[in-house]
């Protein structure tokens, strides 16, 4: 059957061929008529002859793409045939190969079939077989821990990621020998050494030590890392936060055999370690402020060296020199080079410590300003490393600033202007930054804490430099128009030049800080403004003192003769003030020995003064104001500071008064009221009126508009109180002598008891009356109706309380003159009433009593108003009492008009 179906398939085999050529020889002739069919067709007409060479190009494209396309799947179905042949190779071999292994299997089944009875010890040895052999890996481990620590140690080294594959492998190898550590340490039974591991451990110990080390002398190289190669500054963060993870499974797991590392809090340490050693160079400078820094070099007449020539043996060949004033001296003969010995001193030159000191600062705060751009971004965000570094930098700053500050008395001016431009400078860095306003402030440094920060120290050194040179400066020029003449202006307005000088020189010192600071400075510098601005209107206050203008002279002559102040704004500004208290100390001698006191008109020109300081001072103010950071303009106590020269202008006011009612012709018409002739027909109140209007011509001229009318008020207040003090001081004068000077024959019968002419009482109670209207007509056109009538009221008043006989009309007299003259006291108006006609003793007894309630009630309004005008009121009426006290003809006999 084989034979014969190989036979058949031979057979077919041999047939098919045949059948194959016969298919191609018919599909030829095929494809030939269906050419010959097709050109005829393409041809059929003549002018298709025209189209042949197209024909022919495009019947050649045709074949040479088929072509293509033949030999391309001929070439495929080759390689498709080769893989296969490949394939039955590979095929044969694994079935031989196959056969050999089931050749051996059945070899070793027989082999072990004897073996069935000792599976025991088969299992055994199987065990201690596998046990060999895990010892023999971990010893192979133990031993290739030397050789994979060196390759670590040099994988450290390799560059840029060569850290972090450090790393991994020294933790692995670590684990490594920690496992075989705690392993040791169950197992063993008598003793805990190692012995001979312990070499091979160390060994990774030491790697490890060594990879610490170096990755934490990167850590401190951070800046120039981050600069030049920020991988590596990247390679440390992420070795670290490898570490803090591990630390944090360690710690989660209780692994207690490993120590956890903190890494993160090491790295801070040595990048603070960092900033320290980059800040210790200027925190020494900045102590060693005062100590010698340079040499400079003197001949033997104390003149300074500034540059020297010699010749090869070391003679002195040319010489530059100045004098100890600064000037150039010219250049040396021969001869005084022969003899000239020059010495070498050691001195201290603060422009060659600031520079360095300011060098230095700058250099750090722009390393500040590179690690915002090139550290922060080489850390995790979380790790917030910016504000970590700027903490350490203002630390370090601010301690630094705390060290010049314990010597900023010892600075000069321009030194101090430039450390607080600095500071100022680098808190305008932070705010670049983006650094929180409240983290601006230099903090409070170690050195601090017994003490204000340097900073705060400095600014307060430059402020009390600042108001000792303003104190010198506006003292010497209140001296200077103290003992001068007042300055007549276009209006007529009197003046001195005073106030300008004083808000001129404070504008300088404020200006110069404005350059520096919008902030702190600006606002401590405008806070001490205010404080001299107060000072001033303390020094014109002691002025208005007896005595006040002598003691500020011999001041003034005692200062210019114990030197120039020092100044701290410009030279020009000292010049200004050593020629200030040179004339000061001039116009002081002349006044020595005398009671230098201010004339009138120099009382209105400060007056004006005043005035004008409030103007400037509010225009001041404002501008300070506007200069200040949001916040702090509140900090300012404005208001109080500048009414404080309208009160002082009040004051001049009433100085003004004062000085109008101590002439002597003013003094001498008031000893003649209520106590003569002249006064009851009206001379007296008319000289005097008439008086007072010269002097307001003058003040109507030479005082500000704005403050002529309270003046004028002033006049009319006082005028009002020397009233009331006169008229109850004359109760205990005679009237008789006063009548009968009066002239006339019907009056003086009249005050004799005579009848048919008019009575003495209606006579006093008519001139009364009258000089109510007087007064009120003369001060109508100097003062506002509404005070005006109020004063005119209380001269009524007055009438009403020497007239009244009615217990009303005493107690509202008696108001109406404690409203302006408390020096009537309830014993004086007791007196008055002791021989009032038309009263009982009960009445006067209940009048009284409430006198004393009035007179007590208008002492604690007095005490908690203005304590300088009741003192200015108790002035006016002592004198004025007083000098009404000796008039008269002393008989201690009332007129019968104050007893009726």
């Amino acid at each position: 059957m084989r034979k014969a179906g190989a036979q058949g398939s031979s057979s077919k085999a041999d047939v098919v061929p045949g059948a194959q050529a016969v298919d191609l020889d018919q599909q030829g002739q095929e494809a030939r008529d269906a050419g010959v069919s097709d050109v005829c067709r393409l041809l059929a007409a003549p002018e298709d002859l025209a189209r042949l060479q197209q024909l022919r190009a495009e019947v050649s494209s045709k074949l040479a793409s088929s072509r293509s396309t033949l030999s391309s799947t001929t070439a495929a179905q080759v390689d498709a045939a080769r893989y296969g042949l490949q394939l039955l190779d590979k095929s044969h071999r694994h079935i031989a190969k196959l056969r050999l292994c089931i050749d051996r299997i059945d070899e070793l089944c027989g082999e072990c079939s004897t073996l069935v009875e000792n599976h025991d010890k088969i299992r055994a040895l199987s065990h201690a077989h596998r046990n060999v052999q895990q010892v023999l890996e971990e010893l192979g481990d133990i031993i290739d821990l030397p050789m994979r620590a060196a390759a670590v140690e040099e994988l450290m080294n390799a560059g840029d990621g060569g850290m972090v594959a450090a790393f991994e492998g020294l933790t692995v190898l670590e684990g490594t020998a920690n496992n075989i550590k705690e392993a040791w340490r169950r197992n063993a039974k008598k003793s805990s050494d190692l012995g001979e591991l312990a070499d091979y451990l160390t060994q990774v110990g030491e790697a490890m030590t060594s990879f610490e080390r170096r990755l934490w002398s990167l850590a401190r190289d951070y800046h120039a890392l981050a600069q030049r190669q920020p991988r590596r500054l990247v390679d440390v963060a992420r070795v670290v936060e490898m570490q803090q993870q591990m630390d944090a499974h360690y710690a989660s797991t209780k692994a207690t055999y490993v120590r956890p590392r903190h890494y993160r809090e090491r790295l801070l340490m040595e990048m603070e370690a960092a900033v320290a050693q980059r800040f210790a160079p200027l925190l020494a400078l900045c102590a060693h402020h005062g100590q010698p820094n340079s040499k400079v070099k003197y001949d033997q007449d104390g003149n300074r060296v500034l540059s020297e020539a010699r010749d090869y043996l070391g003679a002195l060949t040319d010489v530059e020199r100045c004098d100890p004033l600064g000037h150039r001296l010219p250049g040396a003969t021969d001869a005084e080079l022969a003899v000239m010995q020059i010495r070498e001193e050691d001195m201290f030159d603060e422009d060659m410590w600031l520079e360095t000191l300011l060098g230095g600062f700058g250099a750090l705060e722009a390393e500040l300003a590179e690690a915002y751009d090139y550290v922060s971004p080489c850390f995790p965000p979380h790790y917030n490393i910016f504000d970590i570094i700027f903490q350490m930098y203002h630390v370090q700053f601010a301690q630094a600033m705390d060290t010049v500050g314990q010597v900023s008395q010892a600075l000069s001016t321009a030194g101090q202007l430039r450390l607080m431009q600095w500071v100022c400078g680098y808190q305008q860095t932070l705010r670049g930054l983006g650094v929180q306003e409240e983290l601006v402030r230099l903090p409070v440094a170690p050195m601090s804490l017994d003490s204000a920060p340097g900073f705060a120290l400095l600014i307060n050194s430059y402020t009390d430099r600042m108001e000792a040179t303003m104190t010198a400066w506006y003292r010497a020029i209140l001296a200077q128009d103290a003992a001068g003449q007042p300055q007549q202006m276009t209006d007529g307005t009197l003046r001195t030049p005073g106030v300008v000088d004083f808000f001129r020189m404070l504008n300088e010192q404020v200006s110069v800080l404005e350059e520096i600071s919008t902030g702190e400075v600006l606002l401590a510098a405008a806070s001490r403004s205010l404080k001299l601005m107060q000072d001033f209107v303390a020094a014109q206050q002691e002025l208005l003192k007896p005595g006040g203008v002598s003691a500020l002279l011999a001041a003034a002559a005692a200062a210019a003769a114990a030197g120039p102040a020092g100044v701290s704004g410009s030279s020009s500004s000292g010049t200004k003030l050593a020629a200030a208290t040179a004339a000061a100390a001039a116009a002081g001698g002349k006044a020595a020995g005398s009671a230098a006191e201010l004339s009138f008109e120099m009382v209105a020109s400060f007056l004006n003064n005043s005035v004008d300081c409030y103007n400037q001072s509010l225009e001041f103010t404002e501008h300070v104001q506007s200069l200040l950071d949001e916040g702090l303009s509140s900090q300012l106590d404005v208001e109080d500071t500048c009414r404080a020269f309208l009160e002082l202008a009040k004051a001049w006011g009433q100085r003004l008064v004062e000085l109008m009612y101590a002439d002597a012709g003013i003094v001498e018409q008031w000893r003649r009221m209520y106590s003569s002739a002249d006064w009851l027909n009206g001379k007296t109140c008319a000289t005097l009126l008439a008086t007072i209007g010269d002097y307001f011509q003058d003040v109507t001229t030479f005082v500000e508009p704005g403050f002529c009318r309270r003046v004028c008020e002033g006049v009319l207040e006082e005028h009002v109180r020397r009233a009331s003090s006169a008229a109850v001081a004359s109760l205990d004068r005679g009237a008789v002598a006063a009548v009968a000077a009066m002239g006339s024959g019907a009056a003086a019968a009249a005050a004799a008891g005579g009848g048919g002419g008019v009575d003495a009482d209606d006579l006093v109670l008519g001139r009364l009356v009258q000089d109510e209207r007087d007064v009120q007509l003369f001060f109508e056109p100097f003062v506002p109706r509404d005070r005006l009538m109020r004063r005119v009221t209380q001269l009524a008043g007055l009438r009403e309380l020497l007239d009244s006989s009615e217990p009303e009309g005493i107690l509202a007299g008696y108001r109406a003159v404690l409203e302006l003259n408390p020096a009537i006291t309830p014993a004086m108006v007791e007196k008055l009433l002791a021989s009032r006609p038309g009263l009982s003793k009960a009445q006067l007894n209940d009048v009284a009593l409430q006198c004393r309630e009035l007179y007590a009630k208008a002492l604690r309004k007095q005490q908690q108003g203005s304590t300088a005008a009741a003192g200015a009121a108790a002035g006016g009426v002592v004198p004025g009492a007083a000098g009404l006290g000796q008039a008269g003809d002393g008989s201690g006999k009332g007129w019968k008009f104050w007893g009726r």
